[in-house]
């Protein structure tokens, strides 16, 4: 039997009475983020975040490559999300969309809002650079998967560490991690995702949206802010525009919510 891909109306229109009321259909106030627990694994830079019933897990690995011939004295910061065919009902029709919806989200938010220190990935400039890959693969999919694979990815680069190098000259010797301590990467910030659904005419606004909540959205908002207040990247999606009263909403919400995942990946970045 094939899977529904959409709510039925009922089940959409349920959906939007109880948010009018101020409900929602899993029983969350309308800011109410889910629970989020963040696991770190048995080697660096693999960790499991799981955000109410959706599972990422983030893994970072590195080789010395080549750098590009316009940035020499840069390294290489790549990223690749992949779903699982099991992680959900609907993956089947939109796999393809939302790996590179999230691949996409996760070069803005981190790489194009400069969090790491890519000039600290050289090793010999023009010549050797790291090359780092941070593979992300979705394992459940309940919804807000840009959130979660965000917060996996930053705890992944945050928890990882690369072989220690000696440099002389133009000869580069990476010594075995059993040899020398390999050493913990620069990351300049940590940036976190809080994502918004609208629904109807864009008048009701829910975070953190629910599997079920997202099929129904009209359009979606994403506020990343790192820990010093600072907006590192919007990004609206759908066709209902967003009054600046909503907007400034949205981040005044965000911030409150940033502070509290900070915490929780700090946490996990020392345990």
């Amino acid at each position: 039997m094939v899977a529904e891909t959409e709510p039925s109306n009922i089940e959409t229109q349920f959906l939007l009475d109880a948010l009018q009321r101020g409900h929602r259909t899993d029983g969350r106030g309308i800011y109410d983020y889910r629970t989020l627990k963040i696991t770190g694994g048995s080697t660096s830079g693999l960790v499991t975040v799981q955000l109410g019933q959706t599972r990422v897990l983030a893994r970072v690995s590195c080789t010395v490559t080549r750098p590009y011939p316009d940035r020499p004295t840069e390294g290489i910061v790549q990223f690749n999300a992949e779903m699982s065919s099991l992680c959900a009902p609907h993956v089947d029709h939109t796999m393809r969309s939302q790996e590179v919806t999230v691949t996409r989200m996760l070069e803005r938010v981190l790489r194009q809002s400069r969090a790491i220190d890519t000039e600290a990935l050289c090793i010999v400039a023009g010549h050797k650079v790291w090359t780092l890959r941070v593979d992300v693969h979705i394992l459940d999919d309940a919804g807000n998967l840009v959130d979660a694979a965000a917060i996996a990815a930053i705890c992944a680069l945050r928890r990882f560490r690369r072989p220690d190098v000696t440099v002389d000259g133009e000869t580069a010797v990476i010594h075995d991690v059993r040899d020398r301590n390999p050493v913990p990467l620069s990351i300049h910030h940590t940036p976190v995702c809080v994502s918004f659904a609208f629904f109807g005419a864009g008048e009701l606004m829910v975070i953190d949206p629910s599997l079920l909540e997202e099929q129904a959205r009209v359009s979606w908002f994403t506020v990343t802010l790192n820990a010093h207040k600072e907006v590192c990247a919007l990004n609206k999606a759908g066709g209902v525009a967003l009054t600046h009263e909503q907007i400034k909403r949205c981040v005044q919400v965000a911030v409150a919510k940033v502070e509290e995942i900070n915490e929780k990946i700090q946490e996990a970045v020392n345990a």
